[in-house]
């Protein structure tokens, strides 16, 4: 199912939209409202700080676990990515202190209060854990790419995801063994390991998108923060290629034996000879 609200496409999994009906026939009206009041917390607030920073954020896909920023994302600068995305679980809990509040003044009665404030509580804590595609894990990536290559990074995230989903679908299977299932944990698991895993399989494709993309973005914003990487001639295309990361745009030093510059080249110019001839041959073919 896909809505359009305003310039934002959300599509929906069909898996939430059996969710919501299953818990509906269950007769848990109270709980579904308080979760979809959570989600769309969270949600908005992603795209209103998204849309306070410059960052349009073009689609979002719904899943049993919550939201996924699919597009939009890769245009904000560091900063401005963490700040977008804190600002999703930072909502629940002030929505949950706004809901403490009702209930203390009695505005709200203080059993549907404690179920909306749960939900608020429970999205807002499970997205700051450091695991992909949560929020958490997202920054999580952020630094890691700080320390390492951007694929490496995304891989180490998305095996947080997997172990994460691991581990609920352990608690469900445990529960099962007990007598007490959750479908909840079964759902949330499956979900997030296909999305960890889809995330760590499309790394490498993510990061040569970014990379195809920085010629376009560099015109149209007529600037990019730059970096200097100085290679010996020996270093292959591949090695070069991986030092690169999506929000940085680099200018390459080749020097020779006697460490002298032997050719100056842009990332651009390494990226479009590397789409001719691949990641194998050496710096030194270029000289």
């Amino acid at each position: 199912m896909v809505l359009r609200v305003s310039n934002c496409k959300v599509s929906i999994s069909s898996l939430f939209i059996a969710a919501i009906v299953l818990a509906l026939a269950a007769g848990m009206h109270i709980e579904m409202l308080a979760a979809l009041f959570a989600l769309g917390v969270h949600e908005f607030a992603h795209v209103f700080a998204g849309s306070r920073l410059g960052i349009p954020i073009h689609e979002i896909e719904i899943l049993p676990f919550g939201g996924r920023i699919i597009s939009g994302i890769s245009d904000a600068t560091d900063e401005s990515e963490v700040i977008m995305v804190l600002a999703g679980p930072l909502a629940n809990f002030a929505a949950a202190g706004f809901m403490l509040g009702l209930s203390y003044f009695a505005i709200l009665p203080a059993k549907i209060a404690w179920q909306f404030i749960n939900y608020q509580l429970m999205l807002g804590v499970f997205n700051m854990l450091p695991a992909f595609p949560l929020d958490g894990g997202r920054i999580f990536a952020l630094w890691l790419s700080k320390h390492m290559t951007f694929t490496s990074s995304v891989r180490i995230a998305s095996h947080a995801g997997k172990i994460l989903a691991y581990s609920l679908l352990l608690t469900a299977f445990i529960g099962i063994i007990f007598k007490k299932i959750n479908f909840s944990l079964i759902i949330t698991g499956f979900f997030l390991l296909l999305q960890a895993s889809k995330e760590e399989e499309n790394a490498h494709l993510i990061f040569m998108n970014y990379l195809a993309k920085k010629k376009e973005k560099l015109l149209k914003n007529q600037y990019f923060p730059g970096e200097i990487v100085v290679v010996d001639q020996e270093a292959t295309a591949k090695k070069i290629l991986y030092l690169f990361l999506p929000k940085k745009y680099f200018i390459v030093y080749i020097l020779d034996r006697n460490m002298e510059i032997r050719k100056t080249l842009t990332e651009t110019e390494i990226f479009d000879i590397i789409m001719e001839k691949g990641l194998d041959f050496k710096m030194k073919e270029l000289i």
